[in-house]
């Protein structure tokens, strides 16, 4: 699989290339303009893993509509499954957070610190309307439900988060490391929109061959 390929097959997804681009955007500015660190970043990028869990259900149950018995035990246990790897990311983000800020307070306390920041919630809405349009253009209105499967769609949430997210939290370590400056928080945004552009191409470049054979 060359590279030439896997550009040609970004290219081909412009509205989720764009969908991408914006969504990354949104840390940058709060960095830029809103004085977030790299804990409101580690926490928004979770909140990220939730909203692709909870797209996901209906995705699934749509795809094992011939087996709706199955499907409904397969949705029952991603959410169960899911929401556990979600337990723990967030955890983990935490744990990163407090160790390296000495911020001397509950965990609890540091995620209500970070969602209280100014325009957090606002960019987790704009994060998930980002995720559901792109789901809507890129898997329903094309009418992929039709032709995938229940069990396909349950795993396909994982492959993306343990190559994104674990290198995105290894980097967040290096960046609290630190001192957390501006520019290596940004740099870390750079990173995470280069890997999803990256699996963005591998996974539509699978998708075309497969159709292809």
């Amino acid at each position: 699989m060359s590279l030439t390929r896997v550009r040609a097959a970004i290219a081909s997804k412009p509205a989720a290339v764009a969908a991408i681009l914006i969504g990354n955007l949104v840390p940058v500015f709060g960095v830029l303009f809103l004085g977030w660190d790299a804990a409101q970043i580690l926490i928004l990028y979770w909140t990220e893993n939730v909203i692709l869990g909870l797209l996901t259900v209906p995705r699934l149950l749509a795809a094992g509509r011939a087996r709706p018995g199955e499907a409904v035990f397969l949705a029952g246990f991603f959410t169960v499954h899911y929401g556990f790897f979600c337990a723990g990311h967030l955890l983990f983000a935490l744990l990163l957070v407090s160790d390296f800020t000495d911020r001397g307070e509950p965990l609890v306390g540091i995620f209500d610190g970070v969602t209280g920041q100014d325009g957090f919630l606002w960019a987790v809405a704009a994060v998930a309307v980002l995720n559901i349009v792109t789901q809507v253009r890129e898997w329903w209105l094309p009418g992929r439900w039709r032709t995938s499967d229940a069990r396909t769609e349950m795993f396909k949430p994982y492959g993306r988060i343990f190559v994104l997210h674990l290198t995105v939290l290894i980097g967040a370590s290096v960046v609290l490391g630190l001192g957390a400056p501006a520019g290596a928080i940004l740099v870390l945004c750079l990173l995470k929109t280069a890997l999803e552009l990256g699996l963005l191409g591998f996974s539509a470049f699978t998708r075309e061959k497969a159709e292809a054979a």
